[in-house]
C-alpha cells in the first residue's frame, strides 16, 4: 500500500461576484502515493501519513533556463569584470571560473540546493561545449546530477557559447550529444557566427540526426534578430521539428511591426516554437503577454545567478514570475493564478470543481504557506515542503 500525504488544500475554482474574481475556493484532501504516482485522492480524514497542516498544494516548479556550470555561489563576493563585448566576456569567463577556490561541482551543487529549497525539481541547464573547454564542464555537471538522482529531473543543452561557427564547435557539440545530452543550443547565429543559414543548418542537422529539441539563445535586435527568427521558422518546418524548438531571450521579437508582426507571432504558435525568458527589467524584454495571446508557449528561467555575467540572481524562479506579473500588470486574481503555468508547465484549474491534481499523475508537487495560487505568485510565500515522485526532497527546517 502507498503512503498518505494528508490535510493538503487544493483550489477547486474561483470565488466570483459578477465579473469580479475575488478569491479561490479550496478544499482539504488526503493524497495516497505509490511508486512515484498519485493513486488515490480523498477528502481529508483521519489517516496516518505526512501532515501538510493545511498548506496549499501546487505543482512542482521548473527552472527552464540556467547555467549550472557558471555560477559562483559559495565563493566570496566579487563584482563582475568589465567587458566591452560578449566575445570579451566569454573569453575571460573561462579563466575567472577556473581560478575560483570552489570547484565547478561544488558551485553547481550550491545552485541546485538553492533552487530545490525554492520548490524547483526540474532543471533545463545550458552547458558550455566548445573547443576551449571540451567536454569537461559537461562531465562535471553530469557527475553532480548523478548525486541528485531521485530528487529531480533535468535536461542538459549542449551549448556552443563561443559560437557554433566562430569557435568551430560542431565536433564538440556532436560528442556531447553522443554522450546523451538532451538538447542542442546556440548563440546569435547572425551577429556572433556571422552566417545565419550556415550556423542554423549545422544546429538543425545535429538536432535531426539525434532527434532532439533545440533551445537557442537569440539576443540580437533589429535585422539580425528578425532574420534569425524567420530562418528558425523555416528550418523548424523543413526539419519536422514542430513543437521542439525554443528561443531563449528572443529580444528581436520586439522589432516586428504591423502585418509581419502578426504573421510571425501566428507562425511561432503554429510551429510550436516556444519562448524562454529570464524577464530582464530593461526595455528589451520580448512582448511576452502578446505572444501568449497568439498561443505561443512562454516559459521562465532564472538564467544568471551570481556569475561572470551578472552579480544578481537569487535562484528563486518565483521572483522572476513575480517580476513578470508586475511588469505585465497581471494584477487580477485569476490572471495571477493562471500565470503560475509559466514556471510549472501545468495549468491549474483544469475543470471547474476539481483540483488540478488527478489520480495517475506524478506525485511531484510543493506545499506553500499561502491561501491561493494568486497570493503565492504576488507575495512569493514560503515553500514549506517539496515532493518529487512521492519522495520528500525538501522541508523547511530540514528533511
Amino acid at each position: 500500500m502507498g503512503e498518505w500525504i494528508r490535510n493538503v488544500r487544493m483550489e477547486t475554482g474561483f470565488e466570483t461576484e459578477g465579473d469580479f474574481v475575488y478569491g479561490s475556493r479550496t478544499e482539504s484532501f488526503d493524497i495516497q502515493v505509490e511508486n512515484g504516482k498519485v493513486i488515490e485522492i480523498q477528502s481529508a480524514g483521519k489517516r496516518d501519513g505526512f501532515n501538510a497542516y493545511g498548506n496549499l498544494l501546487l505543482p512542482s516548479l521548473q527552472e527552464m533556463h540556467c547555467h549550472l556550470d557558471k555560477s559562483k555561489l559559495g565563493v566570496p563576493w566579487q563584482p563582475i569584470t568589465p567587458a566591452n563585448s560578449i566575445v570579451e566576456r566569454f573569453t575571460q569567463e573561462i579563466k575567472e571560473l577556473d581560478q575560483l577556490d570552489l570547484s565547478l561541482q561544488e558551485r553547481a551543487r550550491n545552485l541546485i540546493d538553492l533552487e530545490l529549497a525554492n520548490g524547483v525539481t526540474f532543471f533545463r541547464s545550458h552547458i558550455d561545449v566548445h573547443p576551449k573547454v571540451g567536454q569537461r564542464y559537461l562531465e562535471e555537471v553530469q557527475d553532480v546530477l548523478h548525486h541528485f538522482k531521485g530528487k529531480l529531473d533535468y535536461e542538459l543543452v549542449a551549448f556552443p557559447q563561443h559560437g557554433m561557427l566562430r569557435s568551430d564547435a560542431y565536433g564538440e557539440v556532436k560528442q556531447a550529444l553522443e554522450a546523451g545530452v538532451n538538447l542542442i543550443g546556440g548563440v546569435d547565429p547572425s551577429s556572433l557566427d556571422g552566417d545565419v543559414e550556415k550556423s542554423l543548418s549545422q544546429t538543425f542537422e545535429l538536432a535531426t540526426a539525434f532527434q532532439i529539441p533545440i533551445d537557442i539563445h537569440v539576443h540580437d535586435r533589429g535585422e539580425h534578430g528578425r532574420e534569425t527568427v524567420k530562418t528558425l521558422l523555416d528550418y523548424t518546418k523543413q526539419s519536422g521539428l514542430q513543437g521542439k524548438v525554443a528561443i531563449s531571450h528572443a529580444f528581436g521579437l520586439n522589432d516586428f511591426v504591423g502585418e509581419e508582426r502578426a504573421e510571425v507571432f501566428t507562425e511561432l504558435a503554429k510551429t510550436g516554437i516556444s519562448v524562454v525568458s529570464s524577464v530582464p527589467i530593461t526595455g528589451v524584454i520580448p512582448p511576452l503577454e502578446e505572444l501568449r495571446s497568439y498561443g505561443v508557449q512562454v516559459r521562465i528561467g532564472c538564467d544568471n545567478v551570481y556569475d561572470s555575467w551578472s552579480p544578481f540572481g537569487t535562484g528563486k524562479v518565483t521572483e522572476k514570475l513575480n517580476r513578470y506579473a508586475e511588469m505585465f500588470r497581471l494584477t487580477k486574481h485569476d490572471t495571477l493564478t493562471n500565470a503560475l503555468e509559466l514556471i510549472t508547465g501545468q495549468p491549474l484549474l483544469l475543470e471547474e470543481g476539481l483540483p488540478w491534481l488527478q489520480e495517475g499523475m506524478d506525485a511531484s508537487f510543493i506545499l506553500v504557506d499561502s491561501s491561493s495560487t494568486a497570493e503565492f505568485v504576488a507575495r512569493q510565500n514560503d515553500v514549506m515542503a517539496s515532493f518529487f515522485k512521492g519522495k520528500l526532497v525538501y522541508q523547511k527546517g530540514g528533511v
